[in-house]
């Protein structure tokens, strides 16, 4: 019983949901193509996968945004009108499994996978270069890119990044036996509520948007699909680390955390301040700056979108 109420408290966080008065049992089901991002995303065969992105087009800097775990292109919401309107050409993907994009069981789903796939969106957008926007698993993602020889990646700014946190053997079998598709699957509203509420600093009613999207579209069929690319990831993130080789990440590296990040470090397996995880990055990756974001949690491009957005644009712009 106490490791489901651990698995629960943990994985729970980073899938979904809200702590809010609201309940969806009666609502209709949401398909997976029909989330509005607030943005129209387009499809296409990429890297084996059907891909969907979204391009801002322009003649600017391209900036890639890659989101995290159990998310999708529309947790960017709140970023892409600045950093457009700063002048940067904004790709935003929907990874393979995840919202708009194709979810086969037969597509394998792993950091490398996902690292040759951005790069392969790059070069069918004729983009030799971005800089490269992860969040969370997004930026463990993104240091892959690097790290596999990828030449298309200028410069990388991670949020709330995974891949930093060492987590030993024992603890990577407990993460990848807790978060199996069944598990996804099963996760009860009121958990998913709960839980979602540790990933900000302070809930806002206004995000009401993500347990309504989450509680809806686990009633279409596509969900199981989704379910296992959730589980997939969460083994390929344990498999294949990058934390024993950030001093050889050749690129210049933004790193932004929140001060109040509930999830970095692991409450449950380490326990720890969330910026002495981001300092080893700062101190390790060869060309590092840290920024810690106060009164943020884990989304913190979510919670506090116009200090992040600021800090995005000043680090690109030199400052």
């Amino acid at each position: 019983m106490k490791a489901k109420l651990i698995i629960l408290s943990v994985v729970s966080i980073m899938l979904a949901g809200c702590s809010s008065a609201r309940f969806y049992h009666d609502a209709a089901p949401l398909p997976f193509e029909s989330i509005d991002y607030g943005f129209q995303m387009e499809h296409g065969t990429v890297n084996g996968t059907d891909l969907a992105w979204h391009d801002s087009g322009g003649d600017g800097d391209v900036l890639l945004l890659v989101h995290g775990l159990a998310s999708n292109a529309g947790f960017w919401r709140y970023n892409l009108p600045d950093l457009r309107a700063a002048g940067y050409r904004v790709v935003v993907v929907d990874l393979p499994g995840y919202g708009k994009s194709g979810k086969a069981f037969s597509t394998p789903y792993g950091m490398r996978f996902y690292a040759e796939t951005l790069d392969a969106l790059l070069a069918s957008l004729r983009i030799e270069q971005a800089t490269v926007v992860g969040h969370s698993m997004g930026s463990q993602i993104a240091m892959t890119m690097v790290l596999e020889g990828s030449t298309r990646v200028r410069k990388l700014i991670l949020l709330s990044p995974a891949g930093i946190e060492r987590f030993k053997d024992g603890e990577g079998r407990w993460l990848k036996g807790a978060v199996t598709p069944e598990f996804v699957i099963a996760t009860p509203e009121p958990a998913i509520r709960a839980n979602l509420a540790a990933n900000f600093y302070c809930w806002r009613n206004d995000l009401e948007w993500m347990v309504e999207e989450r509680a809806r579209m686990a009633k279409v069929p596509e969900f199981e699909r989704f379910a296992y690319a959730v589980s997939r990831s969460v083994a390929a993130m344990v498999d294949e680390p990058v934390w024993m080789k950030l001093e050889k990440i050749n690129v210049p590296t933004v790193i932004i955390g929140g001060e109040k990040d509930n999830l970095i470090p692991n409450p449950y397996l380490h326990g720890g301040r969330t910026e002495d995880v981001m300092r080893i990055g700062e101190e390790k990756i060869p060309q590092a700056t840290l920024h810690m974001v106060p009164k943020a949690g884990h989304m913190l491009q979510i919670e506090r979108p116009e200090m992040v957005n600021r800090l995005i644009i000043a680090s690109l712009a030199g400052e």
